[in-house]
């Protein structure tokens, strides 16, 4: 009986061990400096600081790469999508990063971002009552006719992204 107890009090100590070990990971993994430490990630990495969600607004907040290019409906798909993106980066940066058109590939952004992101911190129905000409903008959002963040703010989440990739890759 006291092998068993020690087995499972092991087995507990081990999962909780790795299940913090990567609860660290993902976490040391979801910003700027990190994801920036790219070379092929520079030009992004500028348009990001230039941005209100890089800092560029009256209190200073600073989103991270994750909270606009993971999706933040749940643990699963975030883990599942930080997964996949990061192995297919790193393969990226090894073997491709140099021959990828950045510019080109502007015109794909939608397939990068979640919408989920913005949800998170931008709380539409509530802007009913706070900012109601914000809200009557976003109705068209709100009402499916815009599916997407992006279709209307091109550029928030890097600056003159377009100008930074031409002189960065």
């Amino acid at each position: 009986m006291k092998k068993i107890v020690f087995l499972i009090f092991c087995g507990v100590i081990i999962g909780l061990a790795l299940s913090l070990a990567t609860a660290e990971m993902i976490e040391r993994t979801g910003g700027k400096d990190f994801c920036s430490s790219c070379h092929s990630m520079q030009g992004v990495s500028l348009a990001y600081e230039e941005g209100v969600h890089g800092g560029m607004n009256p209190i200073g907040f600073k989103a991270r790469c994750v909270d606009c290019h993971l999706p933040q409906d749940s643990v699963f798909h975030y883990v599942k999508a930080k997964a996949y993106n990061g192995a297919k980066d790193v393969l990226g940066e090894i073997f491709w990063a140099k021959s990828f058109d950045w510019i080109g590939n502007l015109k794909n952004k939608e397939e990068f971002t979640y919408i989920s992101g913005c949800e998170k911190c931008h709380d539409l129905k509530a802007m009913h009552y706070d900012i109601p000409k914000a809200f009557s903008a976003h109705k068209d959002f709100l009402d499916g006719t815009v599916t997407s963040c992006l279709q209307c703010h091109e550029n928030v989440g890097h600056k003159n992204i377009r100008e930074h990739l031409i002189n960065k890759n």
